[in-house]
C-alpha cells in the first residue's frame, strides 16, 4: 500500500514545487517527512535565520523572500508554518506571490480560511491543516479543511502529500480544525508528559530513573504497537488488563473517578487548548 501511494503520488505531482515557508518543528519535521519518502518535490524554504542562500539535502533555502522572487521560482503549492504572529510580517509578500492557479496550505493555529480570502484574494485556493510532530518519523496524523474553488484532482494531491507523513482526517466543517489542535496538534506532549509523570512517580517509590525510563517508555510504545496490530477496541483492550480485585482495577479506580479521574482532567486540558486555539486566530 505504501509504495502504490508514492507511485500514485509521482504519476499526480510529477515534480511539485513547494514553497515552506517556515522551517521550525512543524516546517522541519514535514521536509523530513517528504525527503524520507523520496517524492518527487522541488522544495524551497524561506527561513529568516538562515544568513545565506543555501542548498542542503535537497532543500533550497532563502533567507527572504526577496531572494526567492530573485531566484524567479513559481510555486505550485506555499505551506505556510510560521506562527500566527509572524502572519501580519509577510501577508505583504503572499500578496505578491499571489496567482489563482497557487495552492495555499496553512498548518498556522487558530488562523481561518477567511482570514486569508480577506487578507489576499476571495478567490484563493486555501487548505488548513493540523499534522502533529510524529509528521517526522512519518507516523504523524493531519486534519485537513479545504475551500471549496480546489479542484478534486488538487484535492487527491493535497491529500497524497500529506499523507506521505501519516495518516489523514478530511474535515467538512472548519470549526473541527481547532479540535483536532487540540487533540492530536497538542496530543504528542500530553504522551510525553505521562511518560514523564509515570517515570517521576516509578523513582519516587524506589526505582532507578532509568528503570523507570526504560518501564514508561517501553509500556506506551508496545500498547500502542498492540492496539495497532490487533485493531481492537480501546476499551476492550482497557477491560483485558484489568483484572477484578487487582492492581490495575485499583489504580483505574482513581484514573476513572467521576468527579475527579482522568476524563475530568483531559475535559478541561483540552477545553482550554481549544480556547487558546480560537483566541490565536483572534488575535
Amino acid at each position: 500500500m505504501l509504495n502504490k501511494n508514492i507511485k500514485t503520488f509521482n504519476i499526480l505531482l510529477k515534480m511539485t514545487k513547494i514553497l515552506l515557508v517556515g522551517y521550525g518543528k512543524m516546517g522541519s519535521s514535514l521536509a523530513r517527512g517528504w525527503l524520507k519518502k523520496k517524492l518527487k518535490i522541488e522544495i524551497s524554504v524561506i527561513e529568516k535565520e538562515k544568513v545565506l542562500s543555501s542548498k542542503k539535502n535537497n532543500i533550497i533555502f532563502y533567507n527572504s523572500f526577496e531572494d526567492y522572487f530573485e531566484a524567479k521560482k513559481s510555486p505550485d503549492i506555499i505551506l505556510i508554518a510560521i506562527k500566527p504572529q509572524q502572519l501580519k510580517d509577510i501577508i505583504v509578500y503572499l500578496n505578491k506571490i499571489y496567482k489563482k492557479n497557487i495552492i495555499f496550505i496553512s498548518v498556522v493555529a487558530g488562523i481561518s480560511t477567511a482570514w486569508f480570502k480577506e487578507k489576499i484574494s476571495k478567490e484563493i485556493k486555501i487548505v488548513r491543516a493540523m499534522p502533529n510532530l510524529p509528521s517526522s518519523v512519518l507516523s504523524g496524523v493531519t486534519g485537513i479543511y479545504n475551500s471549496t474553488n480546489i479542484l478534486k484532482k488538487e484535492i487527491e494531491n493535497i491529500k497524497i502529500i500529506l499523507k506521505s507523513i501519516g495518516e489523514i482526517i478530511l474535515l467538512k466543517n472548519e470549526k473541527l480544525i481547532d479540535i483536532v489542535t487540540s487533540i492530536s496538534g497538542s496530543g504528542p506532549a500530553y504522551y510525553f508528559y505521562l511518560t514523564e509523570v509515570l517515570t517521576e512517580v516509578g523513582v519516587k517509590l524506589g526505582l532507578k530513573k532509568n528503570e523507570a525510563e526504560i518501564l514508561a517508555y517501553q509500556t506506551f510504545v508496545g500498547s500502542a504497537k498492540l492496539l495497532k496490530e490487533t485493531k481492537q477496541n480501546f476499551s476492550k483492550l482497557r477491560k483485558d488488563v484489568t483484572s477484578p480485585g487487582g492492581t490495575t482495577e485499583a489504580a483505574l479506580s482513581i484514573l476513572m473517578n467521576d468527579r475527579n479521574g482522568l476524563n475530568k482532567i483531559f475535559t478541561k486540558a483540552l477545553s482550554a487548548a481549544l480556547t487558546r486555539a480560537k483566541e490565536l486566530g483572534n488575535s
